[in-house]
């Protein structure tokens, strides 16, 4: 029995690539920002022990890293929407795990975790909480959303990607899980003396989460080109489909 496909919107071609491009310029700005801090912020945020929240507590480092957060969760939205104007099957798990882990991010950008080895306030777990959807919910997501892209022959080409980088993301966040727990171990030893390497981690994770969107958003430029250059064929091609002179 035949799949059938969502019809595409009306505006399929010209919305679908803008919103493509805003998803781009979008995690290109939460990409620059977060090397960029990891950079000027070094001495008092380590790059590779203390996750990247933490930089809410830096001297002119919030701004930057909350604006990051949110212009990620722009761009996931972005993109998202604009593939289901495409015409792709995103309803159900796909749609609701990508947009929670939007809203995570959001979540994880409005409540700053505790400057305190432990977690004392509500604002603390509440980020904690987000946090932990950040690094698990992309993951799950790409896997929900792969069959959906492999059912349209236009995005078979990006499914592979996908599951790709969404295995790396949920490998490392689970990396990082583990080495948050071996912090509440007494007496744990990892190879090579290494301990803490939560920031590295997190950050690698964050990495994967961009290159999913990126990959995403990549595809639907493509898709969307193709679709404005046929209907441009189409018109050419086709008097009595162009609007009557007047």
């Amino acid at each position: 029995m035949a799949t059938k496909h969502r019809p595409a919107k009306r505006w399929w071609g010209i919305g679908t690539l803008l919103l493509a491009l805003l998803a781009l310029v979008s995690a290109a700005r939460c990409a620059i920002t977060l090397v960029y801090l990891g950079f000027e912020y070094s001495a008092e945020v380590n790059p590779i022990a203390t996750p990247a929240s933490y930089y809410v507590f830096t001297d002119g480092g919030g701004p930057p890293y909350t604006t990051a957060a949110v212009a990620l969760a722009v761009a996931m939205l972005a993109v998202l929407v604009g593939m289901t104007w495409a015409g792709v099957r995103m309803a159900g798990r796909p749609t609701m795990l990508y947009t929670v882990w939007s809203m995570c991010l959001l979540l994880a950008a409005i409540f700053p975790t505790d400057n305190s080895p432990n977690i004392e306030t509500f604002g603390g777990w509440v980020h904690q909480f987000a946090g932990a959807g950040i690094l698990a919910l992309l993951s799950f997501a790409g896997f929900a959303a792969a069959p959906r892209l492999a059912e349209n022959p236009s995005w078979a080409p990006v499914v592979g990607q996908l599951r790709m980088l969404s295995a790396g993301a949920a490998v490392l966040a689970l990396a990082y899980l583990l080495s948050r727990a071996i912090e509440f171990i007494p007496g744990m030893v990892v190879p090579f003396g290494i301990t803490d390497v939560d920031g590295a981690l997190q950050r690698m994770v964050f990495a994967f989460d961009i290159a999913v969107i990126a990959a995403l958003a990549v595809h639907l430029v493509r898709v969307s080109v193709t679709t404005l250059r046929d209907k441009a064929e189409a018109w050419t091609a086709d008097p009595a489909a162009r609007p009557l002179e007047r």
